[in-house]
């Protein structure tokens, strides 16, 4: 018998006003942002596909192909990044056993890693799972749905990390050979990088 799907939740409800404008419009290889990890996502086994947006992203919507992406407008988005993580929650199937969270701005992330992951999580299904790159721990992280009410209780623009370093969460690291895990669309001389 199979073990069910993994839900995958994109973040992409940011201001992201750091950069002046919407990073996860911004080019790279002739398309947004957004739209490579929409792809990278697309051909992977997480189901369903979320997609955490912001109420006024009508701009961003009709810049992406959102494929088989289903849109969820995080309503309460101005209470921070906390609020993105709930909102993409509340739209999955009640009884998966854990979901994983991407951010809408790693446009290196690879297919082969969220398999990795997948993979990991599906022999270990109550442990957090994360991703390394040479050591340094990256995203996306798969949380156990033994751990969403305490997603729920989070507040303001912060998300798991405390949880991580919980000793509880047994956090497993997949060491993978993808720079993508560790690398963010954070400032404009990361985008410099990107685009270099």
């Amino acid at each position: 018998m199979l073990p069910p799907p993994i839900p995958g939740i994109i973040l992409a409800a940011g201001k992201g006003l750091r950069m002046g404008q919407n990073k996860l419009l911004l080019p790279f290889n002739n398309k947004p942002i957004l739209q490579h990890v929409l792809d990278t996502a697309a051909p992977t086994s997480l189901s369903p596909l979320i997609l955490v947006v912001r109420p006024e992203s009508n701009k961003l919507q009709k810049q992406i192909n959102r494929g088989r992406a289903i849109v969820i407008t995080n309503h309460d988005a101005l209470k921070g990044y906390s609020s993105s993580l709930q909102a993409g929650l509340k739209a999955i199937p009640d009884q998966c056993a854990g979901a994983m969270f991407l951010l809408g701005d790693q446009p290196l992330l690879q297919v082969d890693t969220i398999e990795k992951l997948v993979h990991a999580f599906q022999k270990e299904p109550l442990r957090w799972i994360a991703p390394s790159w040479r050591g340094q721990r990256g995203n996306p992280v798969i949380t156990p749905a033994s751990w969403f009410d305490r997603i729920f209780a989070l507040s303001g623009d912060t998300g798991p990390r405390k949880h991580l370093k919980d000793s509880a969460a047994n956090l497993k690291t997949i060491e993978v050979d993808d720079e993508g895990v560790v690398f963010d669309i954070d400032s404009r001389e990361d985008y410099e990088r990107l685009i270099l």
